[in-house]
């Protein structure tokens, strides 16, 4: 009789999980370009639906950044977007960030201002004709689903060279 309930608790759980899914579906947050404007003079569209930021059109130059060690920043081609946490999360300290590899943890990528934790993290990755579409992924609380954004170069798109 034990076994019989552990089956049925487990087959229970199992069903609620597939039906409700693994975390609490939260609203998307938003994108837009940095407050620097990496990347130069380029067109921007924020498509919501889809959660895709996409930079520059036919004919658009992405700058070229040089090396700058201070910085931390290995030369090449940038683009800056903000992206901003879903209105609902206030608690940033348990949401985590995986981007091109590397996993942030503890909200340690949240921006902070003048001591302050905003509710919004930047992003200023190289890009390139190889490396024109770029997945950002984010956990905002440990009990939430994971939020996928895309960030693309338009095609046509060029990229400024060293100078």
């Amino acid at each position: 009789m034990k076994v019989y309930r552990v089956f049925l608790v487990s087959f229970l759980a199992f069903i609620m999980m597939f039906t409700f899914g693994c975390g609490t579906n939260l609203s998307y947050g938003i994108i837009e370009r940095d407050s620097a404007l990496t990347g130069g003079n380029l067109s921007f569209v924020y498509d919501s639906s889809t959660h895709t930021a996409t930079f520059g059109k036919e004919g658009e130059v992405v700058a070229y950044y040089p090396e700058d060690i201070e910085l931390g920043r290995t030369g090449g081609n940038r683009i800056g977007v903000k992206i901003y946490a879903p209105s609902e999360v206030t608690d940033y300290s348990k949401a985590k960030l995986n981007f091109e590899g590397t996993e942030y943890v503890s909200g340690s990528f949240m921006m902070t201002v003048y001591d302050q934790i905003q509710n919004y993290f930047v992003l200023t990755p190289l890009v390139s004709e190889k490396n024109k579409e770029l997945k950002v992924y984010v956990t905002w609380t440990p009990d939430s689903a994971e939020q996928i954004y895309t960030i693309k170069i338009a095609e046509g798109v060029k990229f400024a060279e060293k100078a």
